[in-house]
């Protein structure tokens, strides 16, 4: 006799659904940041229609290259609430949080370890996937030749610290406003 092997099986509330849509969460690669998730919906269940994508990004993305603890605290609680911030303490790692999780927006302080600010914001810049991404740097001691030097190597703003944080936020959604998806 044929030895039978059980087959495992989850159901979610999904699955039970009287509606009779089929939901699942997919985690797109290539999407965005965080790993947002989409929604892939039929729109009736035995359609034969191909599965449509529905990104769910609430809040745009900001990463923050800083090393100092004081900002990133007075950035987390001034920015924490309108946006998904992901924080880098040195430039490589935000060159690599940068390309890999695409935020919407780059703050960077000019003088980060490992990679400079400036160096940073030039690869963002010559890689095809976030050419476009706003770059705002930062920078406690600035000469008019580090200003020229930031905006040389593609920031689209340059702001001094110490800073008010209230300006800081309404550069950012100026910046960000003509990047904005309707």
């Amino acid at each position: 006799m044929r030895r039978r092997t059980p087959v495992a099986r989850s159901f979610t509330r999904d699955h039970a659904r009287p509606s009779g849509y089929q939901q699942a969460a997919l985690r797109l690669i290539e999407g965005g940041a965080n790993g947002s998730l989409a929604l892939a919906r039929r729109e009736q269940p035995d359609d034969r229609t191909p599965l449509r994508l529905v990104p769910e990004k609430d809040l745009a993305t900001v990463l923050i290259g800083d090393t100092d603890e004081n900002v990133m605290s007075m950035l987390r609680f001034t920015l924490g609430e309108d946006f998904d911030l992901l924080r880098a303490t040195d430039g490589e790692q935000a060159l690599r949080l940068a390309l890999v999780e695409r935020p919407d927006l780059v703050v960077l302080d000019a003088h980060l370890p490992k990679l400079d600010g400036y160096r940073v914001t030039t690869q963002i810049r010559r890689n095809a996937a976030t050419a476009n991404t706003p770059v705002i740097l930062l920078d406690s001691r600035p000469e008019r030749i580090d200003v020229l030097r930031g905006f040389a190597a593609g920031a689209n703003d340059y702001i001094t610290k110490p800073f008010d944080p209230n300006e800081l936020l309404a550069r950012i959604k100026e910046t960000l406003e003509p990047y904005e998806i309707v």
